[in-house]
């Protein structure tokens, strides 16, 4: 009689294949690239400009037109962040393709797809932002109101409440802690949006569950994979700055080739089992 012996290891994510595949996207056209890099960076500089026409909180201006302008460079912020990750990840997908993207194909819009991305991250950052609201009313509160009669009191409190403001500190601090790692498992799993919006079309909640979806299989790997990234881009910055316009896309084509890796693999069937001859 035989049993069958446990399967083989499942396929998973080879990051020294996403990092290769993704040098040879970018490779296809740095020159577009690094134009479209350079362009969204200008723009960038433009829009920040315009928003600190409203001054700082000390001193805020009092004209409406610098209000308005600021509101414009609040707009046009966000809209080339969406528009050129969009772009970046249009140029890596056709890279990845074995065609050559051109400037005009980075630049072209997309505007289902961009808004799609907008959604998703506003909803992203609103859970996010929801959580961290929530704990600091339920705890945040109380602590301030023990705190702030403890300096009522010249710092004097009865042994009962100041146990109870050590425990609320505590369970403060650690429920920041416990926002801080799943701030992290977040950003990990959440690092498809742009490729998912432009290729899959989903609605906001759609999109989040499908990032979580691909990558919770493979978290260790692509967190791995995020401080690769992390690491080129640093690269970049040092390199007198310049090289982060080289960094920056191969960066976006390193983890769209890691997007395409996760659907073969999704789509690969599950590894036979072995069968060996039980003693």
């Amino acid at each position: 009689m035989t049993a069958p012996f446990p399967g083989r290891a499942a396929p998973r994510l080879n990051i020294g294949d996403a990092v290769h595949d993704g040098w040879q996207a970018f490779c296809r056209s740095p020159g577009a690239f690094v134009l479209f890099a350079l362009l969204l960076w200008g723009l960038q500089v433009l829009f920040q400009l315009l928003q600190a026409r409203i001054g700082t909180a000390a001193a805020l201006s009092a004209y409406p037109v610098d209000w308005l302008l600021a509101l414009v460079g609040l707009v046009g912020s966000l809209t080339s962040y969406f528009w050129g990750t969009i772009g970046m990840v249009r140029g890596a997908l056709m890279g990845l393709d074995g065609r050559r993207p051109r400037f005009a194909d980075l630049i072209r819009w997309d505007g289902g797809a961009v808004t799609r991305l907008f959604w998703a991250a506003l909803l992203l950052g609103a859970l996010l932002l929801a959580a961290l609201a929530a704990i600091t009313v339920l705890l945040g509160g109380p602590l301030g109101l023990l705190t702030a009669m403890a300096d009522a009191r010249a710092g004097s409190l009865s042994p009962g409440l100041q146990l109870m403001t050590l425990v609320v500190a505590v369970l403060l601090l650690l429920l920041i802690g416990f926002w801080l790692v799943g701030l992290i498992y977040v950003s990990v799993n959440q690092q498809f949006q742009a490729q998912i919006s432009l290729t899959e079309r989903l609605g906001p909640w759609a999109t989040l569950r499908r990032s979580r979806a691909l990558v919770d299989p493979h978290w260790p790997l692509l967190l791995l994979l995020v401080i690769v990234e992390a690491l080129l881009s640093l690269l970049g910055v040092l390199a007198c700055f310049v090289g982060f316009f080289v960094a920056w896309p191969v960066v976006v084509c390193v983890s769209t080739a890691a997007y395409r890796q996760l659907l073969a693999l999704e789509a690969a069937p599950p590894p036979l089992p072995e069968a060996n001859p039980a003693a």
